[in-house]
């Protein structure tokens, strides 16, 4: 996240559940055939009949044997299971839960020499920064899929998503995601997001596994999380500095969706059908305050000096209030949007983004890479999490005719659409 130091905190009130309409979630016996067939046969060739009756019996038999579904195994251990477990008895595996694999360590070959040989971080042989497992992450589970991508700037992807989908095959399925951008002006930022993203995931499916509400789970994953950033920071001497994070979470069940936050990473509502799209969240930054007041529009509030100021964060002096917690009925099918500012500085505007999205039917990995790369030809000033989940929980069908659109001025050559940032291209 490019923004300034992080600034004394305000109160927030926990949020009001919003609605769609305020602005504010007959075939043959075959034993009788075969003795039909030996009552008409000569008495001579009873034994053979009577042979050949019993083979082809037994060749159904083993017919019906072998149709028969194999159980399905577990996807950790392998083990079998059967459709009603909730857990793999061989190894406690949740069953439930489909998780998107972590980036993990792996390193690539460097990009400008080619060797794969780093000390200390750096290339053996020109000396470039060493590139990183997660410069590029993207993830794709059906119901929801997402890209996470350093930007063309930085030098390293301090941005982390994690998400999950609980009981797809059940009747009330729910899509998991979590968003987390490193506060850049602190040490090890890529650290805190990556340990908030996992924490907050883990935190909120644990919670509703045991049937909390959303809004209760959401609450207490983030709280968790940055109970979780709060452990990394005692590593650190320099308290002020220590790792910090912007948090933004998304519980989308078939009849609601929850959105909890801290800081300034965003979640929106697209919707199909024609219906109205519209931002989830509200910034915790100086102007995001003045845009939430209803005193200036967003374009204008951005332009204000300091305007990306963050408010509340994760981390240490992080100001104590609750986490802001929404929930939305939605009344039509759509996309639920979670990304971090290196997004919607470029495009903030809902409606904007749900035509880019094209409502997800050509693949919700499809749209997320076309959000990002929307983000990166505008000037990828920041490192960009864009994740995208279907709702009501499932893959995205196309509705009507899908048209999607060209945003004017968003080009590497020039960033007319893009949030003004003071001091953004750290």
């Amino acid at each position: 996240m490019d923004a300034e130091t992080p600034a004394p905190a305000a109160t927030h009130p926990l949020e009001p559940d919003l609605t769609a309409e305020e602005a504010t979630e007959p075939s043959a016996d075959p034993a009788a055939s075969s003795t039909a067939a030996l009552d008409h046969a000569a008495p001579e060739g009873a034994a053979a009949e009577t042979a050949a009756a019993d083979d082809a019996a037994s060749g159904a038999a083993g017919a019906d044997t072998a149709a028969e579904p194999a159980l399905p195994a577990c996807p950790a251990c392998g083990a079998e299971v059967l459709p009603e477990d909730g857990f793999c008895e061989a190894c406690g595996a949740d069953l439930m839960v489909r998780r998107a694999e972590p980036a993990g360590d792996s390193t690539a070959a460097c990009p400008d020499c080619g060797a794969t040989s780093f000390t200390d971080g750096y290339c053996d042989r020109c000396g470039r920064l060493a590139p990183s497992a997660r410069d590029r992450v993207e993830r794709d589970l059906g119901a929801v899929a997402g890209v996470t991508d350093k930007g063309l700037r930085h030098s390293r992807n301090e941005d982390a998503m994690a998400f999950a989908v609980l009981g797809a095959d059940t009747e009330r399925p729910a899509t998991v995601i979590v968003v987390c951008d490193g506060v850049s002006t602190s040490a090890d930022a890529d650290r805190a997001s990556q340990t908030a993203a996992d924490a907050a995931l883990d935190g909120l499916l644990l919670g509703l596994r045991r049937g909390e509400s959303a809004d209760a789970a959401t609450s207490a994953a983030i709280e968790t999380a940055q109970r979780a950033v709060l452990a990394l920071a005692e590593g650190y001497e320099d308290q002020v500095n220590a790792p910090s994070c912007t948090i933004v979470a998304a519980v989308v069940q078939p009849d609601l969706v929850t959105v909890g936050w801290v800081g300034d990473s965003r979640a929106y509502w697209l919707a199909s059908d024609g219906g109205a799209s519209r931002r989830l969240t509200d910034d915790d930054t100086w102007a995001g305050q003045l845009v939430a007041g209803g005193e200036v529009d967003e374009g204008e509030a951005y332009k204000a000096p300091h305007a990306h100021a963050i408010l509340r964060w994760l981390g240490p002096d992080a100001p104590t209030e609750p986490p802001h917690v929404r929930g939305f009925v939605p009344d039509s099918p759509g996309l639920v949007l979670v990304c971090s500012d290196g997004l919607w500085n470029y495009v903030w505007d809902a409606e904007d983004l749900s035509r880019l999205a094209a409502g997800g039917w050509g693949g919700l990995a499809a749209g997320a890479a076309s959000l990002t790369a929307v983000a990166l030809d505008g000037g990828g000033h920041d490192n960009i999490t864009v994740v995208l989940a279907a709702s009501p929980p499932g893959t995205p069908r196309p509705a009507g005719d899908t048209q999607t659109m060209e945003i004017p001025g968003i080009s590497a050559a020039g960033d007319a659409q893009r949030v003004p940032s003071e001091g953004s291209d750290q």
